[in-house]
């Protein structure tokens, strides 16, 4: 998904080809999640990132990163004024920019709906600077991963929700019934290395 693609792929490649460099990695990429497991099962893929947990079948899981959820409003809006975070019943009350179906919004959007009122769904967009430049022109808010967040646009405020909505945990999936290479350990090792040191970043003001 993008903002593995943007924010650990490639401090990860750069990181695991210098200490690596005999081991060649291609990446591959789809739009369907459920795509990937496919690959997986096949032995197209030796491993692939996922949103945990993973559906019931011969996988192993890792967990690498949890991903807050944040809420992304226009810089200008109310809710970047309060002195709190907004609570889920006063998100629901506006109107909402989501992510086309995954099980990162769908988890959001239970969430919301928790509070007895479904969510306003104006747009859906795969992409998420389409998503947050939306909300940067006023359109409505998003609640996104920090991970998929550019917290240098001064066109939003992202206000921690501080768990309101549990966070999104990335992990790595693999086949248990295959063999695991030690390029394919090692890699993991990496990842599992990288995502600690990700944890530990200071989030952005």
């Amino acid at each position: 998904f993008q903002s593995v693609g943007a924010k650990i792929i490639p401090r990860l490649l750069r990181r695991f080809s210098e200490s690596h460099p005999q081991v060649e990695v291609v990446l591959r990429e789809s739009p369907d999640e459920s795509e990937l497991l496919e690959m997986i099962e096949r032995g197209d893929l030796d491993v692939t990132f996922w949103t945990l947990p993973v559906a019931a079948g011969p996988y192993e899981t890792v967990e690498l990163l949890h991903d807050p959820y944040v809420l992304v409003v226009p810089s200008d809006s109310p809710l970047a004024a309060l002195k709190r975070a907004p609570t889920l019943k006063e998100i629901v009350l506006q109107p909402i920019i989501g992510f086309n179906h995954c099980s990162a919004m769908d988890h959001v959007e239970s969430q919301l709906a928790s509070t007895g009122r479904s969510p306003n769904i104006v747009f859906r967009s795969d992409n998420n600077g389409t998503v947050q430049g939306l909300v940067g022109a006023g359109v409505g808010l998003a609640v996104s991963p920090r991970l998929t967040v550019d917290e240098d646009d001064p066109s939003v405020a992202v206000i921690d929700l501080h768990g309101r909505i549990p966070p999104r945990v990335i992990g790595l999936v693999w086949h248990s019934d295959r063999h695991r290479s030690a390029a394919a350990e090692a890699f993991t090792e990496s990842a599992l290395a990288l995502c600690r040191e990700l944890a530990a970043e200071p989030a952005a003001a």
